[in-house]
């Protein structure tokens, strides 16, 4: 899936082309609120291993390397694909925003003007364009002044696109008018005449053809001014070769919908001809202008060839040079995840020799053969034998080679004592960087694996250090789990508890609370109010949904000041229990408040009224199958390890199929019954109201039944069809 990047793409010979890489997971998901990944999840962490994106931990690699760290920076704002990330989540635009917050542009976008096209340096050309007019010598000032005010020309090219300027070029002929729809490009002037002048007017209709995608005219065009006596049309014609026949080699390349084809769609005579080219340039103009940039055209003809070991090698020169505190660390890191590790939007093979390369291959080869939901393998994983063989690669990096082999041992060969031997307890540092933290998390995740003893206190050590972004929630997340785990919840909410990360207290109050903490939260003032009407809530919900109706009457007095509203929320914030106080209480079957609802279940629990009033107050206010919140976490994630409300909650379907087959219960009230139990399953035939589903066999014998003994019930004529 294409990622988005908020870097300018076209820095150091940098183009984000469709199709990058397969290196984390699709949009819209949840992350899974524990520390082991060894899937393409939706979210990673500041613990560098599998499952995480490979460019985020190839940065945080760098980083690591150079002593660059991650202290002093602050938490980008989330968007709509972090927002529930809180600051124990991340990914690759969360990462990149916090280390290079993003600059104002001209678009607003987020982005360069014309980003990853070739119309992405058309801004940046311009003054090196109207300094070469200044230069010129021979150059008349009128005619200077024309070719300056001309270069604008090339901005309507890339705005109209190249379909359009194609054209508008064919249309602007003697006598003949532009489409109505399209704005007429300017005509060239017909009043240059000098020598200079018609050399720079010609590098302006080159430039022409190759904004509007004619590529043999400009080809053409550009290799007749090579051998202009212009200094800088010269040299430019020549770079503008190179570009020329690289935009060719892939012009054919996408489909429709702008989507990369692969290599395999290359024109690769326009990428040997393109290569030609750079090394001509270089050649004549070793220290030229666009001496960097033909560079980083190298490596994308190396890309464009299919040439793997070659572009390895230029990586990994090109990652011994660069700052990894550097904006152009992290372009550097997303060109080689989409042309080297993932150059078709699959994984790769190629031969990495350098450290840092082979460390993010490696992690990537341990994750699972296939992801969660089935889908393609990710290729063989790595084996021990493998990983040895990289020894001499590694040398003088011990410490990343063993976190390779602690890691092989944690996600494949499932050692855990195997990855405490390989990572000694370092666990009370003041600060930490990237790989020593993710050393330490790995530790204690081994720790937690093999159900020590000492793993809690490990955690509670660690976090003193945990100072850098999104690391203290990490270790929070870890120790939070550890008191699940052993059936200390109550220390995550205790008054000097290190655990004070929002998001992981609210989803422990959701799912593992029971009736003493949820109270006990719900009226504690010195925590937070959106944490005190959570609270209330969930316990208010999970007692009327698993039959403590007389606790539930009693929580009902509680009362918690309402969370106050953001920006331009609508309506006035309502306090916690106000559904179950002023919600909807009937449609059409007579329903008292629920107040009146829950007392009379708590005298009979089987009061059939009561309890087709109750599946009402869920289905008009909770939207759901009953009043708890979604499924639990699985029971390796935060939530997941202790039900603070043991059993299943009571459903609407629960309590549709009973009454159906109870021979007391009254006319209407069986009618009701079997007229909700069928709608339930309204519009899909999917089941929406909770408890055993029920066959379309059945659904279709309710509904005969409905009209057949009930015929005069209004709750037989409002339904004409089952589903």
């Amino acid at each position: 899936m294409a990622r988005k990047v908020r870097l300018a793409a076209a820095a150091l010979g940098l183009w984000a082309l469709s199709g990058t890489a397969q290196a984390s997971g699709d949009y819209g998901c949840e992350p899974a609120w524990k520390l082991e990944d060894q899937g393409k999840g939706c979210a990673d962490r500041a613990a560098i291993g599998p499952g995480n994106d490979t460019r985020v931990n190839m940065l945080l690699l760098m980083r690591s390397r150079a002593g660059a760290g991650m202290s002093g920076l602050s938490y980008p704002k989330a968007d709509y694909d972090t927002a529930g990330y809180g600051h124990t989540f991340l990914n690759w635009d969360s990462l990149t925003l916090a280390l290079f917050p993003a600059r104002p542009d001209d678009t607003g976008s987020g982005q360069p003007e014309f980003a990853g096209s070739r119309c992405a340096s058309l801004a940046s050309g311009k003054p090196a364009f109207l300094a070469a007019l200044t230069a010129s010598r021979g150059l008349p000032a009128a005619e200077r002044e024309q070719l300056g005010a001309m270069r604008a020309r090339l901005d309507q090219v890339c705005s109209l696109g190249a379909a359009a300027a194609a054209e508008a070029r064919r249309m602007r002929t003697p006598g003949a008018a532009p489409p109505s729809s399209q704005p007429a490009l300017p005509e060239w002037p017909v009043a240059i005449s000098s020598a200079p002048g018609k050399a720079f007017l010609g590098y302006l209709q080159a430039s022409d053809a190759f904004y509007g995608e004619s590529w043999d005219e400009a080809r053409d065009s550009f290799s007749a001014l090579t051998k202009a006596k212009e200094p800088w049309v010269a040299e430019a014609s020549v770079y503008m070769l190179v570009r020329v026949d690289l935009n060719a080699a892939i012009a054919k390349s996408f489909d429709e919908y702008g989507w990369f084809q692969g290599l395999k769609s290359v024109d690769q005579a326009a990428v040997g001809r393109a290569k030609a080219f750079l090394d001509a340039y270089l050649k004549y103009f070793p220290q030229g202008r666009y001496a960097a940039s033909a560079k980083g055209l190298q490596r994308r003809a190396l890309w464009l060839a299919g040439d793997g070991p070659g572009l390895a090698s230029a990586y990994e020169r090109l990652l011994a040079e660069t700052r990894a505190d550097s904006e152009q660390s992290a372009l550097l890191v997303q060109e080689i995840d989409n042309k080297l590790l993932y150059p078709d939007g699959e994984a790769s093979d190629p031969e990495l020799k350098g450290p840092l390369l082979l460390a993010v291959r490696d992690l990537a080869l341990m994750r699972r053969a296939a992801d969660e939901e089935g889908g393609a393998a990710n290729g063989p994983q790595l084996t021990a034998e493998a990983l040895e063989a990289q020894r001499a690669s590694f040398a003088g990096q011990g410490e990343l080679y063993a976190f390779l082999q602690a890691n092989h041992a944690f996600y494949v060969a499932k050692d855990m004592k195997r990855v405490l031997q390989l990572i000694p307890d370092d666990a009370r540092q003041p600060g930490y960087a990237p790989l020593a933290f993710s050393r330490q998390v790995l530790r204690g995740m081994a720790l937690a694996a093999l159900g020590d003893r000492n793993e809690g206190g490990f955690w509670q050590e660690l976090m003193g250090g945990a100072t850098a972004l999104w690391q203290r929630p990490l270790v929070e997340l870890a120790l939070a789990m550890n008191y699940e785990r052993s059936g200390r919840l109550a220390a995550v909410f205790a008054k000097d508890s290190p655990i004070t990360d929002s998001d992981i207290r609210m989803i422990l109050l959701r799912n593992s609370a029971g009736t003493e903490l949820l109270r006990a939260q719900a009226l504690d003032k010195s925590r937070t109010l959106a944490e005190r009407n959570a609270a209330l809530d969930v316990l208010l919900n999970r007692q009327l949904s698993h039959g403590d109706y007389a606790g539930f009457l009693n929580s009902l007095q509680i009362t918690v000041p309402p969370v106050p509203s953001e920006g331009d929320s609508e309506g006035q914030p309502q306090p916690a229990g106000t559904r179950f106080k002023a919600g909807t209480w009937s449609d059409g079957y007579p329903c008292p408040a629920l107040i009146e609802t829950a007392r009379s279940l708590s005298r009979n629990s089987q009061d059939l009224q009561a309890r087709l009033c109750l599946g009402d107050f869920w289905r008009l206010n909770s939207g759901g199958a009953h009043g708890d919140y979604e499924d639990a976490p699985a029971k390796d994630e935060l939530g997941g390890a202790l039900a603070g409300f043991p059993g299943k909650p009571l459903a609407r379907g629960t309590i549709y199929s009973a009454i159906i087959v109870d021979p007391r219960a009254p006319a209407n009230d069986q009618a009701y019954a079997l007229h909700r139990a069928i709608r339930c399953y309204a519009p899909n035939g999917s089941n929406a109201c909770g408890g055993s589903d029920v066959a379309v066999a059945q659904r279709r014998a309710w509904f005969q039944r409905l009209k057949r003994e009930y015929p005069g019930s209004q709750w037989a004529r409002k339904l004409s069809v089952y589903w």
